[in-house]
């Protein structure tokens, strides 16, 4: 398959950097990476245009921006995946590394009726400051981030662990995951169904269960949410949370994810094909 790595991205121009080198390094390269900018200053167009510009970058790399008008993420992914070429779409959020065989499990996995979803691991402060300093991608688990998850804050680093047995898999539960449980930093479909599904829906105001939708919409769709965990692994660098619960665009967002279980809505009506009927 011809794979377009998806890489949504705001105002965190040394995190994508590192995003960046992390995919310069899979074992299965893809043919296009596509930055999905929503509305990051000129440090940003700089880092893409330094990497770009390097000795041996070796894929395609187009830098899609729009302007910075509040959160608008699910558009800059929908005008991405317009621009992008690949028949199957891989993701990953601009402030995290990927594992040395992230896109060859996604590619491993993949299902035309299903949408692949993983977790992270989270780095902790220092860890993340550290590589920050040094320039440094993470590619693989480490005995340095093993110990930083016993003494410094980082977390889940279970989900660094390779586990390919399918037996294994289902006694360590790493082949499940909650029917809603797409996570924006780690997921791939197949361009036909995301189109099919409408892409993201652009009604989402924050970014808070906006990833949640399209397992949803898939499901309800007549496919399925597949698990990627212990397989596609990424590994997500610290910062302070940008979104909260209990407010206003919160409470807007979980009444359209309320409405969509309820009605079993497959598609949504403001997407990448605009004021599609919803179904």
């Amino acid at each position: 398959m011809k794979v377009s790595v998806i890489v949504p991205t705001y105002n965190r121009p040394t995190e994508l950097a590192l995003c960046l080198e992390s995919l310069n390094r899979q074992s299965l390269l893809p043919a296009e990476v596509l930055i999905a900018d929503d509305g990051s200053d000129a440090a940003t167009r700089h880092v893409v245009e330094r990497f770009t510009n390097s000795t041996g970058c070796p894929f395609a790399v187009h830098h899609v921006w729009q302007e910075n008008c509040g959160f608008r993420k699910p558009q800059i992914i929908n005008e991405t995946v317009r621009r992008s070429s690949g028949e199957y779409l891989v993701v990953i959020d601009g402030d995290c590394m990927a594992h040395h065989d992230f896109v060859r499990s996604h590619c491993r996995a993949a299902e035309p009726l299903a949408i692949l979803g993983g977790k992270r691991v989270e780095l902790g402060q220092e860890f993340t400051e550290r590589l920050l300093r040094k320039g440094t991608s993470l590619t693989r688990l480490t005995v340095r981030v093993l110990v930083n998850s016993l003494f410094h804050g980082s977390r889940k680093v279970e989900e660094a662990i390779q586990i390919r047995s399918r037996l294994l898999r289902r006694l360590l539960k790493s082949d499940r995951i909650m029917d809603d449980g797409i996570w924006g930093c780690n997921f791939s479909i197949h361009r036909d169904l995301f189109y099919a599904i409408n892409g993201c829906d652009e009604d989402f105001l924050d970014g808070s269960v906006e990833d949640n939708d399209l397992g949803i919409r898939v499901i309800n769709s007549g496919g399925r949410v597949k698990s990627v965990r212990g397989l596609a692994i990424v590994f997500h660098l610290w910062h302070r949370a940008s979104w909260g619960t209990g407010n206003e665009k919160h409470n807007h967002n979980m009444t359209i994810l309320r409405q969509r279980i309820a009605r079993g809505e497959s598609c949504c009506r403001n997407g990448i094909v605009s004021a599609m009927a919803e179904v």
